[in-house]
């Protein structure tokens, strides 16, 4: 018995416009599911290349400061060279005017010059030669100045002269 003229067919619960929209819906889900499995991973690449730039700045602030300990070792280097340049030519010209305080009758056969003291040991030809020549440029120069002379056999006399500044 047929009550219809035209042949049934088959019908699914799911409508075929509800199928549509499930399988967009399921597409959708699996695009933010698989995005956010993504980002995830994006994520940690970034904490990754963070933690290794950290360490590369930790490195680089080290170099840093090594560098300016060489730097401020340099810079100490340099004002004692320069301190020393300075000493070096004072000292010279303190030389070279001793040199020059020294008359061509005395012969002078030891200089001993520290900081604050001058020795000489020398021959001169007579105890007022010494005193007049060489002696008060000496006194003049530093605070005490004492000599002590021994005779030779030809009538000359060997000096020890010790001169000193007093300490101020």
């Amino acid at each position: 018995m047929k009550y219809s003229f035209t042949q049934p067919f088959p019908k699914s619960i799911i409508s075929y416009l509800t199928k549509i929209w499930l399988f967009y819906i399921i597409l959708s889900v699996g695009m933010i599911y698989l995005n956010g499995i993504y980002l995830n991973i994006k994520a940690d690449t970034f904490k990754a290349t963070k933690n290794m730039l950290d360490t590369q700045i930790d490195t680089q602030d080290e170099n840093i400061n090594t560098v300016n300990i060489h730097t401020n070792r340099l810079n100490y280097e340099l004002k004692l060279d320069n301190l020393n340049k300075y000493y070096n030519n004072e000292l010279k010209d303190a030389i070279i005017k001793l040199f020059s305080l020294i008359p061509d009758q005395i012969t002078i056969t030891y200089i001993e010059l520290e900081e604050k003291k001058l020795v000489l040991k020398g021959i001169t030809p007579s105890r007022e030669t010494y005193s007049f020549l060489l002696q008060a440029p000496l006194k003049s120069i530093f605070n005490t100045s004492r000599v002590d002379y021994f005779p030779l056999p030809n009538g000359w006399y060997n000096f020890t002269s010790i001169s000193t500044l007093d300490e101020k």
